[in-house]
């Protein structure tokens, strides 16, 4: 039996090898386009704001240069910079870390950007080749940035229905289209139990149960499937599944990053928050402000505290002392998002100059950032109803009056101690920031409350461990005790405290100026949208009158979600069709720009941005359209009756067949409780940690510390915006899965859940193990393969009732939770 199991397992993985094979080619794209935008974002604004100065066109010391390709491979006087061979030799990596040569030699790299170099050498120092030449800064607009098709507005599509073949709406006739001029039919359809599998686990997540099953392969009414559909859209294991598409974009997680990866206690609720709306079908446009301006909405209620949280999803290193560079840091990364998540425009490109490839101007960079400079971090506001912030006021007020005495005395006394420990942490910032924290709060210009209240984050946390008592001198050691203790007596009265929300607000009426760092007039940036498309300053909104707010994110919000804005409704309609078929019309979902690629159906991604607006941007109505479609529904094999002869020689037509696909990591975490019988479902609430059997979006999702499994199946870090996952297939998943004892320990539930329904019936307890994690019977064939190996692992009984050792039955569970089929959809 061992050496079955052995055969089965390594089959098992082969299969995922060849699996991903298939898809080697779009893999290679992908790649392609990763490693183009880590360029790009990463390693060419290094290299002109650090290297460049002094190895590029105007200077070339060494005689090394580096801003070029054919530079960086020529080298410099000394010979060869970088070792393709044994990378992490290379003279280049030796000199930036200065174990030789020191460079720069006045100012060395952070090691932020020590590891970007570092990554970009140990990947062969890639470069994207120029796509239509390189632009020159300042050199404005051609007609073919302004004829660029991201950027024209929705062209209204009137799709005509095929003469022939399945068609179920608009979305056939566009794909359709494709496959007549390329020889092609549409693959029929997919059987029901396969659909059925694919419709459940795109919309919940999780598989159905043999009762599902069996209920849909009866059901012969026409519009079963639309029933179906809609059922499946009601329901909140919906929005758990959705959420977690938008979980990716925003980097969210409930930690700090770096080092210390400190928790965020109140991350979740903008989980919560983004489950929520996905489960009600908020409008999308009502979404987007939500998510930047919140707090500057009327009636927005505790949502659009919470909902604010997106601008908050950034990394933070807790005891970084350079509080002005944090800054810059913090608004560059809330920038680089938002343009990747809402605009679909690579904006990070054009942080240190024009960019190279894209009608995006370095001012347009903060233009955008402009409206985000007046940004304040918040973790001091209540969150609740109107009620019980009502409530909280009005008996804090009362305990607030009745320890008035008490606590001034208590903080003349300690005022001294906290008054030294204060200056002890300001003296170890650098020189450039003291000044600002040793103002007076009410002297201080809106940035330097800003850099001061990043900085008193750090200064706080030291007080909070400060030791009052052992400090005091005798005479009034004494007298503070007795007050603490008079003070206690009035904890009965003390309101108990409201959760804080994790959210921002203006740092009040005024901005901040927006600058180039580089820029030797230092003239102040308004806020602004892409020249291209409105060159002039944008107008901002007065937000009530005593509201203590600037309005730029409320007029950036509307801009985003104005119906006419070309790049909002094409960027999330491709979003979702991505997520359902595994690739994007327009390739990658997070740059609609030339390194980016085009869309293979144009005509189809308009038609689908129109029908968002025409819905009153119901993302539920677009995923109905999409799921209902016989492009969706149709199977994932090309028959050799209609493959033409562009498919023999190995040229893709896309969409004709549904392919298949790798589910996702928390889904074959989530579906391998489903299957056992462990699945608890809490909907919302603090987050849990790994070992409780939930849905994996409700655990706790730490930057440094992820859960082995979602860790092995490549669940995003939380570091960057994550447009579309990686899909690897590596030794460790398989290793995983058939000897990690969270493994064993699921199929040995999965075993005892069998036993106790099917006592004794083994053709019974085989079909429902099928079905269970399968979605189907088990055909006759492996029946009996199954009957072969539970009794070779130990039968137990007379023929007529023939009983198997339970050790037999979860192994064989164990077989079926390892096979490509439970973790692969058709």
């Amino acid at each position: 039996m061992l050496i079955g199991m052995r055969i089965f397992f390594i089959s098992t993985f082969t299969l995922t090898l060849l699996h991903g094979l298939g898809v080697g080619a779009a893999q290679a794209v992908a790649a392609e386009l990763e490693r183009n935008h880590f360029f790009e974002h990463e390693v060419r604004p290094l290299l002109v704001a650090k290297c460049v100065g002094c190895h590029g066109s105007t200077a070339e010391k060494g005689g090394l240069r580096l801003d070029s390709h054919a530079s960086w491979l020529a080298g410099g006087d000394t010979g060869a910079i970088v070792s393709f061979e044994q990378p992490h030799t290379s003279r280049v990596l030796d000199a930036i870390n200065y174990r030789s040569l020191q460079m720069p030699p006045d100012d060395k790299l952070t090691d932020q950007e020590i590891e970007i170099l570092t990554r970009w050498v140990g990947m062969g120092i890639p470069w994207p080749r120029d796509v239509g030449g390189l632009r020159q800064a300042s050199e404005g607009f051609t007609s073919a940035d302004r004829s660029y098709w991201a950027l024209q507005p929705l062209a209204d599509h009137n799709p005509e229905e095929p003469d022939n073949g399945p068609f179920h709406n608009s979305i056939d006739s566009y794909i359709q289209q494709r496959l007549r001029s390329a020889g092609q039919t549409p693959t029929p359809a997919a059987s029901r139990s396969v659909l059925l599998r694919r419709l459940y686990y795109d919309l919940w997540g999780l598989p159905p149960g043999p009762l599902e099953l069996a209920e849909f392969e009866k059901d012969g009414r026409p519009d079963a499937t639309g029933r179906l559909v809609d059922r499946l859209l009601s329901q909140p294991y919906f929005g758990e599944k959705w959420a977690r598409h938008w979980l990716d974009l925003v980097r969210y997680s409930e930690s700090d990053g770096y080092k210390q990866d400190a928790l965020r206690p109140e991350a979740w609720r903008y989980r919560d928050y983004v489950i929520r709306a996905m489960n009600a079908d908020k409008p999308y446009d009502r979404f987007v402000l939500e998510q930047l301006a919140g707090d500057e909405l009327e009636f927005a209620g505790p949502d659009g505290l919470v909902a604010t949280s997106f601008l908050r999803h950034w990394i933070y290193e807790y005891n970084q002392r350079d509080v002005i560079t944090q800054w810059r840091t913090i608004l560059n990364d809330i920038t680089d998002v938002t343009a990747d998540v809402f605009l679909g425009l690579g904006f990070s490109c054009a942080r240190c100059h024009d960019h190279k490839f894209d009608p995006i101007l370095q001012v347009d960079y903060y233009r955008l950032q402009a409206f985000f400079t007046p940004l304040l971090p918040r973790d001091d506001l209540p969150f609740g109803t109107g009620e019980e912030l009502e409530d909280f006021d009005s008996k804090r007020q009362r305990w607030v009056a009745q320890t008035a005495t008490l606590r001034h005395r208590l903080a003349e006394i300690e005022r001294p101690i906290r008054l030294v420990a204060e200056q002890e942490s300001i003296a170890r910032f650098p020189p450039r920031v003291r000044p600002m924290l040793l103002k007076p709060a009410t002297s201080r210009t809106p940035y330097e409350t800003q850099i001061a209240a990043l900085a008193y984050r750090q200064i706080e946390a030291n007080e909070g461990e400060l030791d009052i008592e052992s400090q005091l001198a005798p005479e009034l050691k004494q007298e503070w005790i007795t007050l603490r203790d008079q003070l206690a007596e009035y904890d009965h009265a003390k309101p108990r405290p409201l959760p804080p929300a994790f959210t921002v607000t203006d740092v009040g009426l005024h901005a901040p100026p927006t600058r180039i760092p580089e820029d030797p007039n230092q003239t102040d940036i308004l806020p602004g949208f892409l020249s291209l498309l409105s060159p002039e300053s944008a107008r901002i909104p007065r937000i009530g009158s005593n509201s203590a707010t600037t309005g730029r994110r409320t007029a950036l919000a509307r801009w985003i979600a104005e119906e006419t804005n070309p790049l909002t409704t094409r960027v999330i309609a491709n979003r979702l069709w991505q997520y359902h078929f595994g690739r994007g019309l327009v390739p990658n979902a997070s740059d609609f720009g030339q390194l980016g690629g085009s869309p293979s159906h144009p005509a189809l991604l308009d038609w689908l941005a129109t029908e968002l607006v025409h819905s009153a941007w119901s993302l539920k109505h677009l995923h109905r359209k999409i799921v209902s479609s016989h492009t969706y529904q149709q199977a994932t094999q090309i028959s050799t009756a209609t493959a033409s002869s562009e498919i023999q020689q190995g040229e893709e037509v896309p969409y004709a067949s549904f392919g298949s696909k790798r589910l996702d990591a928390e889904q074959i975490r989530d579906a391998m409780l489903f299957v056992s019988g462990e699945l608890v479902r809490p909907f919302g609430g603090p987050s849990f940690e790994p070992s409780v059997p939930c849905r994996s979006i409700y655990l706790r999702a730490k930057r440094n510390q992820r859960d082995a499994l979602l860790s092995t199946f490549d669940l995003p870090d939380g570091f960057a915006s994550v447009a579309q996952r990686d899909v690897t297939t590596i030794p460790p998943q398989a290793l995983f899965m058939m000897n990690n004892s969270w493994s064993l320990l699921r199929a040995e539930a999965f075993a005892e859940r069998l036993l106790s329904y099917h006592p004794g019936d083994l053709n019974a307890l085989i079909r429902d193990a099928y079905e269970r994690a399968f979605s189907r019977p088990a055909t006759e064939n492996e029946r009996i393969i199954a009957l072969e190996f539970l009794r070779d692992g130990g039968e137990v009984g007379d023929a007529a009732s023939p009983f198997v050792s339970k050790d037999a039955i979860l192994d064989f569970c164990h077989v079926l939770l390892n096979s490509n089929e439970f973790i692969y959809v058709d």
